[in-house]
């Protein structure tokens, strides 16, 4: 295997940037691959030192046309390994088109072998729900259901074929011959095999996904067929079909008015904890109506400066409910939250109601202030405070506290 040169307009780096490590929490670490060709770009970097590798999709790459390069400050040191890769490609392409970089936190490491230093790069392995959840936010499963409804229902039915993992091979080449009007999927290159083994990896996991909901659709329908008399059966399933559509019709409506009363509830200056208890939601549930509403009037994300505001008040309003009696488990309940994340909100709401009680914390966030204030970049700032990078993290917010000079009510 050589090296990759990258063609001038294989990747060309969005405006916006989004760091996993912000939206997901990772469920352990792995190494990453191809770090043996990359040595000289990793030599600069010192044992565990914190950087953040960008993941850039190389379509051209002639030895994997779905590889997924990891780039730090610019330059290429590591790849995903390929297993990875034939998931994660579309999805960081599909957010590169909608204007984000896709970043991750890693780690250097550094060994010797054979007489000589050697480098290579760790990565926080992601669980299966944060990547779904991505490929869904970038709208794969709508180029999927776009790409679905220009095939006929004998290609459909025969993409299902072994549950989707062995597809018919006519339906595939549908597929790859309307390949050019999905240009969110990415095939796999010749010298990955035939059609089925080069077919972008989200089109076999809709399809299964879509046969596991038929399925249950199924089985309720079936239930519901045994209540009812033989004679009316025919009956009750038109019924059914009709009362469907209606509720689903209503629901989209019921949605799109609950989603616009949530956004103007928080336009008013209401929390999302406040917001999930007038709508009768729960706290992710708000989340979800609160981003399909932004993304509906065409508003922005949220600025870091909003972010940290509604962390100041999730954790002004751990203390109070703290406070009246609430044991740390009814208030994960009452705020939708995990019971480590409760915890972390009770120690920043009591940090913010009395910093100097807390003169170590204090130190620490006086600290990190004043390495802010030179211009260093955030993980410049967050090694040299010589603590662990939670607790960094955590001075890094507390920093921006005392910077905006804010107090919660007492």
């Amino acid at each position: 295997m050589g090296i990759h040169t990258r063609r001038p307009e294989e990747y060309v780096r969005p405006a916006g940037r989004i760091l996993l490590d912000d939206h997901f929490e990772p469920s352990g670490e792995f190494y990453a691959s191809g770090a043996y060709y990359h040595q000289r770009s990793l030599s600069g970097f010192h044992a565990g030192q914190r950087v953040e590798a960008e993941l850039v999709p190389e379509p051209h790459n002639p030895w994997d046309a779905r590889a997924v390069a990891l780039d730090v400050n610019g330059e290429r040191v590591a790849y995903l390994p390929a297993a990875s890769a034939k998931m994660w490609h579309d999805v960081v392409r599909a957010w590169n088109a909608a204007g984000f970089a896709v970043y991750t936190g890693a780690e250097t490491n550094r060994w010797t072998s054979g007489g000589g230093d050697r480098f290579g790069l760790t990565l926080p392995k992601w669980d299966w729900d944060s990547l779904l959840e991505l490929a869904e936010a970038a709208g794969l499963r709508t180029g999927w259901a776009a790409a679905m409804a220009g095939l006929t229902e004998e290609q459909r039915l025969g993409l299902q074929e072994d549950r989707g993992y062995s597809p018919d091979e006519s339906a595939v080449k549908a597929l790859w011959n309307r390949r050019s009007a999905h240009p969110l999927f990415n095939w796999g290159a010749k010298r990955d095999g035939d059609l089925t083994e080069r077919m972008p990896f989200w089109y076999g996991y809709f399809v299964r996904e879509q046969m596991r909901e038929e399925h249950e659709e199924r089985r309720e329908r079936l239930w519901f067929a045994r209540s009812v008399r033989s004679d009316l059966l025919h009956a009750f399933k038109a019924e059914i079909r009709r009362r469907r559509e209606r509720d689903r019709e209503q629901s989209l409506v019921q949605r799109a008015d609950q989603d616009e009363r949530a956004l103007r509830l928080q336009r008013e200056g209401r929390r999302v904890a406040e917001i999930a208890a007038e709508l009768g939601l729960t706290h992710k549930q708000a989340e979800s109506a609160l981003t399909r509403a932004r993304g509906a009037a065409g508003v922005t994300p949220r600025r870091a400066e909003d972010l940290q505001d509604e962390r100041r008040r999730q954790a002004a309003e751990a203390v109070a409910l703290k406070r009246s009696g609430m044991t740390r488990a009814g208030i994960a309940r009452a705020m939708g939250r995990s019971a480590d994340t409760v915890d972390e909100l009770l120690k920043d709401g009591l940090f913010h109601e009395a910093p100097e009680d807390h003169p170590e914390r204090l130190a620490l966030a006086r600290r990190c202030a004043e390495l802010r204030g030179t211009g260093l970049a955030k993980e410049d700032v967050l090694l040299r405070l010589g603590v662990s990078r939670k607790q960094a993290l955590r001075a890094f917010r507390d920093a921006s506290f005392l910077e905006a000079d804010v107090r919660p009510a007492q």
